[in-house]
């Protein structure tokens, strides 16, 4: 069955706050969920939460559909090695060996995925 990018997205971002509400309840208490802080910090957080959250998984939703799926893979698998390269760079995030070692399985994996659906196609 096919749903749409928008729909799909809703769904995404819907049950991502639901369990997100549910476990600060359960982690925190109701008490626990109260923030007092300006009117900038929740601007901050509503433009990260609508434009670099929700408008970003619409944008993946709606291009993979146009997209192959050894492509699809290729993109999904190295979003983490991408992210573990730009927190080093930009932030400063050190490179211990389980991070290395992990890293390096994330993209062998790929590799290996992409080059055992070119072989069978």
């Amino acid at each position: 069955r096919q749903i749409s990018s928008a729909a799909l997205t809703a769904i995404q971002g819907s049950t991502v706050a639901t369990l997100t509400f549910v476990l600060a309840v359960a982690q925190f208490g109701i008490s626990g969920l109260v923030v007092r802080a300006t009117l900038q910090f929740w601007g901050a957080v509503a433009f990260l939460a609508l434009f670099c959250t929700l408008a970003a998984f619409y944008i993946q939703n709606a291009a993979v559909r146009k997209s192959t799926p050894t492509r699809v893979g290729f993109l999904m698998g190295t979003e983490p090695f991408f992210g573990f390269v730009l927190a080093h760079l930009l932030l400063n995030e050190p490179l211990t060996v389980p991070s290395l070692i992990g890293a390096g399985l994330v993209l062998a994996a790929t590799f290996a995925g992409i080059w055992f659906e070119s072989r069978t196609s």
